[in-house]
């Protein structure tokens, strides 16, 4: 995509008219180095002053400049001359978006290039490699035009509570504490317990819930082999015992005819999608890049994504930082940015710290390795089983952490039916602030 220099007067012009353009403009972005270095003196002062300079303001900057060229002030002129009236605004805007992205993407390729240049590649860290490209590519490339406002408080429009898609967690006192369920555009839900006490349960049998309400749903696996969630989740939507899930699966007459009793009676299940990354090798943005690829090629649309489990995904941001703070908060905002883009619940685990083994309750307080995923987290859910629970068969499942509704601190009592991994919500519940239950 190739615009002349005249072109590049009128876009600057444009810039000046609406500074969200200045200031998604980095330097070297325009051919001509006089428009170049005037872009960086009008952005400098807009940074400062919240406002883009005047003709004669930008005059007065480019004859103060240190730039070892001179700017023609003739140049000026020109470019202030320019009458962005007399041109199609939808033209003009689109153009003009188009040429900032495709710019940015030459210009980061331009930076991919010779950093591979310059870089002694090794099987050691191939892995780091990539992912530093991923994210010279990625953060350079993630602009928005998006003119929207937000809601004006004196707009009595702005106050019109609006109806928020809502999907049931399969647990009445969650969805009542949560006023019907998570809320489906955005919100990050994260299952939190002791390292082998039944995280993956738990996610798998959210994922079997959501199919069987009739929602698309997609699981991320990056510790366990992808064939054996599907057994997780088949035994409990087929009610196959998880022993004899091996060799039912061999007879495909009899496992289609158990898919096709799959749903809740009221409405057709959803679909189900089960992938396997490599453990630590996944990012966010490999994430979105595959679940996109299901929507487009199957032509549905997902509404809950369960990721087993964030702290074994990668940071395409700071793939090499051994600061686990920094990481786990980093994934956790990328996570939820992805739901909110893409209108998914995105539910997940981590686990506690150490303190809170085979205890009988755990708190905020247990949660491991960042408490930037406790401030990023929409809804966070505490998994409680001691040794006499595990004999018992029973877990307590906890809300820690809910930023919209009564009912923070309260247990339900779940069954565990080993047989179909399948929990089942018991009417046993304490430490509750929900009334009417």
């Amino acid at each position: 995509m190739q615009y002349g220099q005249d072109f590049e007067k009128l876009f600057f012009k444009l810039s000046l008219a609406k500074p969200k353009y200045l200031k998604s403009i980095k330097t070297g972005f325009y051919t001509s180095e006089e428009i170049d270095m005037l872009s960086k003196l009008a952005a400098a002062f807009f940074e400062k002053f919240n406002e883009t300079p005047s003709k004669e303001q930008i005059k007065l900057l480019a004859q103060r400049s240190k730039s070892k060229n001179k700017i023609d002030l003739n140049l000026i002129d020109i470019i202030f001359d320019a009458n962005l009236n007399e041109y199609d605004e939808e033209w003009l805007t689109s153009t003009a978006e188009s040429w900032i992205k495709w710019r940015n993407f030459d210009i980061s390729l331009i930076d991919t290039v010779e950093f591979i240049k310059t870089t002694e590649v090794t099987p050691d860290n191939t892995e780091s490699i990539i992912n530093k490209v991923k994210s010279l590519i990625n953060d350079r490339n993630s602009l928005s035009f998006n003119s929207d406002l937000g809601l004006d408080f004196f707009d009595p429009e702005s106050h019109d509570q609006k109806d928020i898609e809502k999907v049931s967690s399969g647990y009445n006192f969650i969805d009542y504490a949560l006023g019907g369920g998570y809320d489906r555009g955005g919100n990050l839900v994260v299952h939190v317990g002791e390292q082998n006490i039944g995280k993956s349960i738990f996610l798998a049998n959210d994922a079997a819930n959501a199919v069987r309400m009739g929602h698309n749903t997609a699981v991320i696996t990056a510790e366990m082999a992808a064939h054996k969630f599907i057994k997780r989740i088949g035994s409990n939507l087929l009610t196959i015992p998880i022993n004899e899930y091996g060799e039912k699966a061999k007879n495909k007459d009899h496992i289609q005819r158990k898919l096709e009793t799959v749903g809740n009676g009221f409405t057709p299940p959803g679909q189900l999608f089960v992938k396997q990354f490599p453990t630590s090798q996944a990012t966010v943005t490999d994430i979105e890049a595959y679940l996109k690829q299901i929507e487009e090629t199957r032509k549905i649309k997902l509404s809950v994504v369960v990721i087993d489990y964030i702290n074994i995904l990668s940071n395409y941001r700071n793939p090499n930082s051994e600061n686990t703070y920094l990481k786990i908060k980093q994934i956790a905002e990328d996570l939820r940015a992805m739901g909110v883009r893409n209108n998914w619940l995105i539910i997940t685990a981590t686990q506690i710290t150490r303190s809170g083994y085979n205890a009988s309750d755990i708190s905020m307080s247990d949660v491991a390795e960042s408490a930037g995923l406790s401030h990023t987290a929409d809804v966070m859910l505490g998994i409680i089983q001691d040794d006499l629970m595990r004999a018992e068969g029973e877990y307590w499942l906890k809300i820690l952490k809910m930023r919209d509704g009564e009912g923070k601190g309260t247990k339900c009592r779940l069954t565990i039916n080993y047989n179909y991994m399948r929990l089942t919500e018991t009417g046993d519940i304490t430490g509750s602030n929900i009334h009417s239950l």
